[in-house]
C-alpha cells in the first residue's frame, strides 16, 4: 500500500489482474455495515484507527475523508476490472442515506444503532432499516421491495418498548429454556457399520488397518446423528446470569445481544421480541411461543 494508492482499497495488483485483497475486503463490508448500522464517518475513522486497520503502509491513522471515499466508491459494486466487495442493495442504502443525511437527518441513538441489525419486518420477516427526517417522525421500511412494510415510531417509544420487553426476561428466565432435544439415532449406516464391525470381531481375520477403517467409521457415523446442545448450554448460562441479584446497564446490553434472535417491528409501531429459545416477548402482553 502507498502513500498514494494506485488502486482502491480492497484490492490488490495480482500480476496484471486486479484482484481481492481479503483483509481490506472484510473491513469495506465492516465500514458498510457500520454506516447503515448509523455510526458517522467519524466513528468509523476512530474505530478503524483502534482496530489497527491501515489504510496507507505508512500510517494506520483514519479520517472521515477516507472513509468517505470508500462508500462512494462504485467500484465496490464489480465491472470488468474490479471483483464485486458489496452487494447492490447495501451500496444503494448507503447512498440514499447518505443523500438523507444532507437534507438534516437525524441522528441514530446508540442503543438502537446497536439493536438495528435484529430488526425484521413483521409481516415477511426481511430486515428493516431505519430512515428520517428531523421534521419526521424516525419509520423502519421494510427492504422487501414486494413488501415495503413500514412501522412509525420515535426512537424514545423503541427504547422503551424494548426496555420493557428485556424487564420481562429478567423477571421470567425460564423463557430462555428450550426443549430437550430427541434422543439420538441409529441411521441405517451407523447400523450397517456397527453390524459390519461385529462380524468382523467375530470373523478374527480382517487385517488391523481395516478393523480400525471400521471403527473410526463407526464412530464418526454415531457422532454425526448426536443432538446438537449448542443452544442448551447458552440458554442455559444466559438463564444464570439473570438469575442474579446484581443487574447494570453493561450487563443488560451483554444479555439483549445473547438473548436475541430477531426484534419484529409492527405496523403501527408494535415492538416483540424473538429470543434465542423461540419464544416471543410482545410489549404489553405476556410471552408466547
Amino acid at each position: 500500500m502507498a502513500w498514494e494508492r494506485k488502486i482502491p482499497f480492497g484490492y490488490q495488483m495480482e500480476r496484471t489482474k486486479i484482484v481481492r485483497e481479503q483483509s481490506e475486503a472484510d473491513t469495506v463490508k465492516e465500514i458498510f455495515t457500520m454506516y447503515l448500522n448509523g455510526h458517522s464517518l467519524s466513528q468509523i475513522a476512530t474505530a478503524m484507527t483502534t482496530q489497527g486497520v491501515r489504510y496507507h503502509a505508512h500510517t494506520d491513522e483514519w479520517n472521515k475523508h477516507m472513509v468517505k471515499r470508500i462508500l462512494d466508491n462504485d467500484r465496490y459494486l464489480g465491472d470488468e476490472d474490479y471483483p464485486q466487495l458489496i452487494d447492490a442493495e447495501d451500496f444503494l442504502a448507503v447512498r440514499l442515506l447518505k443523500t438523507e443525511k444532507k437534507k438534516g437527518l437525524e441522528p441514530c441513538p446508540e442503543t438502537i444503532s446497536s439493536m438495528s441489525k435484529y430488526m425484521v419486518c413483521a409481516e415477511c420477516g426481511s430486515k428493516m432499516r431505519r430512515h428520517t427526517h428531523k421534521r419526521k417522525k424516525p419509520r423502519w421500511i421494510c427492504q422487501n421491495e414486494d413488501c415495503r412494510h413500514t412501522a412509525i415510531i420515535t426512537d424514545d417509544e423503541l427504547i422503551e418498548a424494548l426496555e420493557r420487553c428485556y424487564r420481562q426476561l429478567t423477571l421470567s428466565p425460564q423463557l430462555l429454556e428450550v426443549c430437550a432435544p430427541d434422543a439420538p439415532f441409529r441411521s441405517m449406516d451407523a447400523i450397517r457399520l456397527e453390524n459390519e464391525l461385529t462380524a468382523a470381531f467375530n470373523r478374527g481375520t480382517e487385517s488391523a488397518a481395516y478393523m480400525k477403517t471400521l471403527i473410526f467409521a463407526a464412530a464418526a457415523e454415531r457422532y454425526r446423528t448426536l443432538p446438537d446442545l449448542t443452544l442448551q448450554y447458552k440458554t442455559r448460562a444466559l438463564q444464570g446470569l439473570l438469575e442474579e441479584d446484581t443487574l447494570d446497564f453493561d450487563f443488560m446490553s451483554y444479555i439483549r445481544e445473547r438473548a436475541t434472535r430477531r426484534i419484529l417491528l409492527h405496523r403501527g409501531g408494535g415492538v416483540a421480541v424473538e429470543l434465542i429459545s423461540g419464544q416471543t416477548i410482545t410489549d404489553g402482553e405476556e410471552a408466547a411461543e
